[in-house]
């Protein structure tokens, strides 16, 4: 790819067509569903802000500031890690459409425009690894062929290199790259909705005098501070599926599985998982590995304009235009591609 930058060039991103929002011309790409982040971090943050204004007090005055450290550590963790997730590529290899080019000359892969089955041309594309054979699938959308256990998303209308899925809490990918970050956000989410369940309980029943009516100092803490029973029963009813949740995940780490192979059973009933590793501490290593040079989106490189360029003609369309006279379409005013080895016998003459 070149770095010079032409009247016939505009930034990647100005061209690519996708379900993800791009912010700040370029620099930030989010999820196809942001309101569903939005919902997901008021659930978050309404329980958080509650435990700052009446628990937070509460331990302090107890000299139980240690806690209060915790909680804001753990809290700091969950935000970042969300935001993280949502924010960073999951892996998504850009569609190859007529659109744009990523140099002067065609990329010479099928086209959309191709009017032979695609079924009946890419049965025959496989792939050998780890002593597998994988037959490599052809995007349709994305007229790309999808790497093993990429898989194509309908809400984001992307392909993502080992797709895990398209998370409703989210409203973004799971892939590859962020997996990582995700698997971390509902660890540490989950860690922190225990960590507020045990501290609210601790407070409710801790400081109970044995030699006293132990209802009436319940109902004495409760009235002092009832936010705490409330936020209990908070933590304690969404910790159900957000600790379920990561231990699920933490199944399909320790398996090396994704979500998408897991739904479908593809290993299951097929064969046996290639992709699983010797020992759990490998696949661990493997699935966690932030391996940040995986990267083939950059969505501010520079790119070829189709409008202003005239990009050189595919062999399906030479055949279709091979009957075809010059004149007509001179007047007609088809456009012609010509390939770079005419353009460069033209600039010679």
């Amino acid at each position: 790819m070149h770095n010079y930058q032409d009247n016939n060039q505009k930034l990647f991103y100005q061209l690519w067509k996708t379900g993800n929002k791009i912010l700040c011309q370029g620099k930030l790409l989010v999820g196809s569903e942001n309101h569903k982040f939005i919902a997901s971090l008021i659930l978050i943050t309404i329980p958080t802000v509650l435990y700052y204004v009446f628990m937070a007090p509460a331990l302090v005055k107890s000299d139980k500031v240690i806690q209060v450290i915790i909680f804001i550590i753990l809290n700091c963790l969950v935000y970042i890690l969300i935001t993280i997730t949502v924010l960073m590529d999951p892996g998504i290899i850009p569609k190859i459409t007529t659109n744009y080019e990523m140099d002067e000359q065609l990329i010479l892969i099928p086209q959309k425009y191709l009017k032979v089955d695609p079924q009946v041309l890419f049965e025959s594309k496989t792939l050998q690894m780890r002593g597998y054979q994988f037959k490599l699938k052809f995007c349709n959308t994305c007229a790309i062929y999808r790497p093993p256990r990429a898989s194509h998303c309908p809400a984001c209308d992307n392909c993502v290199l080992r797709f895990d899925h398209h998370c409703p809490w989210i409203g973004a990918c799971v892939g590859r790259r962020n997996y990582i970050y995700f698997y971390l956000f509902i660890f540490f989410l989950s860690a922190t909705m225990i960590y507020v369940f045990s501290t609210c309980v601790a407070y409710i029943f801790g400081d109970i005098d044995d030699d006293k009516d132990k209802s009436e100092q319940i109902i004495s803490t409760l009235s002092r501070n009832p936010y705490s029973l409330a936020l209990a029963i908070y933590c304690f009813v969404f910790s159900f599926f957000v600790v379920g949740l990561w231990g699920f995940h933490t199944f399909l780490v320790i398996t090396n599985m994704t979500t998408n192979e897991y739904l479908k059973k593809h290993w299951t009933i097929q064969s046996k998982n290639p992709f699983r590793r010797k020992n759990i501490f490998k696949n661990i290593q493997y699935v966690l590995a932030c391996i940040r040079d995986v990267k083939f989106l950059e969505l501010r490189q520079f790119v070829y304009d189709p409008k202003s360029y005239n990009q050189p003609m595919t062999q399906n369309q030479i055949n279709e235009n091979e009957n075809l006279n010059p004149i007509e379409d001179n007047q007609n005013n088809i456009p012609r591609r010509q390939s770079k080895q005419t353009v460069d016998h033209v600039e010679e003459q």
